[in-house]
C-alpha cells in the first residue's frame, strides 16, 4: 500500500512541477534539440578530409602525404578518413564530439594567432597522441595473417603491453597514414 501512495504522490508532484515550469522545460528541450541538429549538420562537412586539406594551408603537406599513403589510396579502393585515426571513434559520439571540438578550436586558434607552423614539430606531437586503440579499431585481427615471425612478435607485444613506447603501432608503421619518405620527399 505504501508503494502505491508513494507513486501517486510522486506523479502529483511531477505534474505540479510541469504545470509551473512546463514552458521552460519545452523551451529548454527545443533549444537542446536545435543545438543537437546544428552540431550534427556541422559534423558532416567538417569531418571530410578535404575540409582540412583544402581550407587549411597548414594541413597541405599532411593532406598530400595522406593521399599517397595506404590509408588514402590502396589497391582495394578503401580510404580511411583523417578523423578515423586522429579522433576517438564516431560510435562514442560524445567523446568524439568533445575531442573534435577541442582539436578544431585549438587548430583554429593556432591558424589565426599561432605564428609560424612547424610541420615536423606538430607531426611529432600528433604521433604521440595516436594510441594503439585507434589503429586496432580497424585492424582488429593483428595475429591472423602477420607478414613474418618478427611481425607476429611485434603484434603480440603491442597487444600485451600497448602502453610501452616501443610497442606503439606508429613505431613500426609510421608511414601507414602519411606516406612521406618514399613518395613525396624522395629526390
Amino acid at each position: 500500500m505504501k508503494t502505491g501512495s508513494f507513486l501517486k504522490k510522486s506523479a502529483r508532484a511531477l505534474w505540479g512541477l510541469f504545470r509551473r515550469h512546463g514552458k521552460a522545460f519545452v523551451a529548454g528541450f527545443a533549444c537542446a534539440l536545435l543545438a543537437f541538429l546544428l552540431i550534427g549538420a556541422m559534423l558532416g562537412p567538417t569531418s571530410k578530409n578535404e575540409f582540412c586539406g583544402a581550407l587549411c594551408h597548414e594541413m597541405g603537406v599532411s593532406y598530400r602525404t595522406w593521399e599517397l599513403s595506404t590509408h588514402g589510396a590502396n589497391k582495394y579502393g578503401f580510404r580511411v578518413d583523417c578523423i578515423d585515426c586522429h579522433l576517438p571513434p564516431k560510435e562514442y559520439f560524445f567523446s568524439h564530439l568533445a575531442a573534435k571540438s577541442y582539436e578544431g578550436a585549438k587548430d583554429g586558434y593556432y591558424h589565426f594567432f599561432g605564428g609560424e607552423y612547424d610541420v615536423e614539430k606538430v607531426r611529432e606531437r600528433v604521433r604521440e597522441h595516436i594510441s594503439n586503440s585507434r589503429c586496432e579499431h580497424c585492424h582488429d585481427s593483428l595475429l591472423v595473417k602477420p607478414g613474418s615471425s618478427s611481425a607476429r612478435k611485434a603484434h603480440l607485444a603491442a597487444l600485451s603491453a600497448p602502453d610501452e613506447p616501443e610497442n606503439r603501432c606508429v613505431e613500426c608503421h609510421e608511414d601507414a597514414g602519411h606516406q612521406r619518405h618514399e613518395k613525396l620527399f624522395s629526390p
